[in-house]
């Protein structure tokens, strides 16, 4: 089990705690440093100072339990912003009657990506209402979606 399959349950818990959702968790090298970012998040948005205090929340949890035993790494909190993947059926569901745009993996009635409201997701499958038309998609065809940012 790596360091972050095990610390990453441990860390949605703690987020859960706080009254967040742990949306991503990513380690990974840049460069000679080693970084743990997470992405939170909640209805009402995330904050600048939620980040923070999560960071220092974290950052004691990963203290204690000697994430990467000892060795550095640097730990950054943020938000997923506004044009966050969408790639699970709880994501999909987040953006129930939101406008989004799906890319699939393999042509669906000839389209790799259609653009529609989200009818409802559920049991692995995304309703879709596209120009009038009720198209429902299995998430295992969809690549990822994004949903559409209107800006008045």
């Amino acid at each position: 089990m790596s360091a972050l399959e095990y610390i990453e349950p441990l860390i949605a818990e703690k987020c859960a705690d706080m009254g967040f959702e742990l949306f991503e968790a990513r380690f990974f090298r840049a460069g000679s440093r080693s970084i743990l970012r997470i992405f939170i998040d909640r209805p009402k948005g995330v904050t600048i100072a939620d980040c923070e205090q999560v960071s220092n929340s974290l950052s004691l949890l990963l203290d204690v339990e000697n994430f990467l035993n000892g060795r550095s790494y640097a730990l950054e909190v943020s938000s997923p912003g506004i044009d966050r993947p969408l790639k699970i059926e709880r994501e999909f569901r987040r953006a129930r009657g939101r406008e989004v745009t799906v890319y699939l993996r393999e042509p669906c009635n000839g389209n790799m990506q259609f653009k529609g409201i989200i009818e409802w997701c559920e049991h692995d499958v995304l309703c879709l209402v596209c120009d009038g038309q009720t198209i429902e998609l299995p998430l295992a065809a969809i690549t990822s979606g994004r949903e559409e940012m209107k800006f008045k």
